[in-house]
């Protein structure tokens, strides 16, 4: 009795030691495209891992190629180098997984001798487990994955690789575009001495609102001359500072848009003539030219403009300058001005000529000039000459000199009363 349980446990044990042995044989012959199960855990993911590990040792070659053959023609960047480099570490690391995979993957179970003690089978160690023909559908699942896999990876290089070309694009036209903005510059500054005053000292980094600030106060570097006779930016670039309030603005826009690149500055202007009290310009020149340089008597004024803001190159002013406009264009005529022309504006001024320069007389002073003289006209028409010779003589040494007027006045009362008392 003793001997037949010891032979039946001899017999369960030898049959569970081979069990054992075949599990162990199974576990280490993992499937390859050979073996395939319907368990998740023992799937095609060896498969997958192999052929993604494939398709992105070809994409390391593809790109290593073209480096190879940049290196190989001394064209190759530092970038580019380093870049090689990277690629064939790449390539040597996926060729010793591959190395791995295939002595860990690689092992046939067709080939594998497996052997059995009993009748015990390999489905009753472990039933799920099947030998799969090749390109059947657990393949073909594995191969749409793998190729999903490479795909994404292939796209997501193409895209970086796109990104890398357009911002190399994008730097390479920047430093076009800068090269280009310099070579613009050297030219103007080669054609236009005295253009090189006008930019000192200005870094065109600066927000377009202050270039255009520091290069307004620059004007006063020039030595400009004012002479109230218009002479174009290009003559006064070229080095004849010279011109009037046209003149400077001009300048100001050709060397803002042509030399900075600032866009749509404009020149403004009053068209009409106007008196002005704006004082003296920081120019070397001519001084205000009415009621000995109290004031400015113009025909027309220009200035410039930017956003809203005022560039009154003229005056080196920020502000409109304050007008106190004539109330015609042309000039009015009377025989009582020096001249015979004056202009009458819209603050009760009388504006007429003497020689090149101007002065101005109360309207209300005119006004009992001219009518006094038409009172006496029936009294002395022989002397009629006479007296309005005595008034162009005192509009001609200060037209606002009222005592020499009142003067007159009693002087033509006078002579009015004698000439009454005679007539009797």
């Amino acid at each position: 009795m003793k001997e037949r349980l010891q032979i039946h446990k001899k017999a369960d044990s030898s049959a569970y030691s081979s069990k054992q042995s075949q599990l162990q044989c199974l576990r280490r012959a993992t499937p390859t495209h050979l073996l395939n199960t319907h368990s998740k855990l023992g799937s095609n993911k060896p498969i997958v891992q192999a052929k993604v590990e494939n398709q992105k040792f070809q994409q390391y070659q593809f790109e290593a190629t073209k480096l190879q053959i940049q290196a190989k023609h001394g064209t190759i960047t530092p970038e580019g180098q380093e870049r090689l480099t990277v690629l064939q570490t790449k390539m040597n690391k996926s060729l010793q997984q591959g190395k791995e995979h295939s002595s860990q993957f690689g092992h046939s179970l067709s080939k594998m001798a497996i052997k059995r003690s009993d009748s015990v089978s390999i489905r009753e160690i472990q039933p799920k487990l099947t030998i799969g023909q090749s390109g059947d559908r657990y393949e073909q699942e594995a191969d749409s994955v793998a190729t999903s896999v490479v795909n994404q990876i292939n796209r997501a290089v193409l895209e970086n690789q796109d990104a890398g070309v357009k911002n190399e694009q994008g730097k390479s036209e920047e430093i076009l575009a800068v090269n280009n903005s310099a070579d613009k510059k050297q030219k103007f500054l080669q054609e236009y001495s005295l253009a090189k005053t006008l930019v000192n000292g200005i870094d065109d980094t600066l927000p377009q609102d202050k270039i255009l600030e520091q290069l307004f106060k620059n004007f006063v570097n020039i030595q400009f001359q004012y002479t109230m006779v218009s002479k174009s930016p290009e003559t006064l670039l070229k080095g004849s500072p010279e011109g009037d309030c046209q003149t400077l603005a001009r300048t100001f826009k050709k060397v803002a848009e042509e030399y900075f690149g600032i866009e749509k500055i404009t020149i403004e202007s009053i068209a009409k003539p106007f008196l002005s009290e704006a004082g003296v310009t920081p120019y070397q020149g001519k001084k205000p030219n009415c009621d000995d340089g109290k004031r400015w008597f113009f025909q027309n004024h220009y200035w410039a403009s930017w956003n809203g803001k005022i560039y009154d190159v003229l005056f080196l002013s920020n502000k409109r300058t304050e007008a106190d406009m004539a109330k015609q264009v042309q000039p009015l005529t009377s025989m009582l001005m020096p001249e015979q022309e004056y202009y009458e504006t819209e603050k009760g001024k009388i504006v007429y000529p003497i020689v090149n320069k101007y002065s101005t007389v109360e309207v209300s002073i005119f006004e009992k000039l001219k009518n006094f003289v038409n009172n006496l006209g029936q009294f002395f028409s022989n002397s009629m000459s006479a007296i309005i010779n005595k008034i162009r003589s005192l509009f001609a040494q200060n037209g606002n000199n009222t005592s020499g007027f009142d003067s007159l006045m009693r002087e033509l009362e006078h002579d009015k009363n004698n000439s009454a008392i005679a007539n009797k």
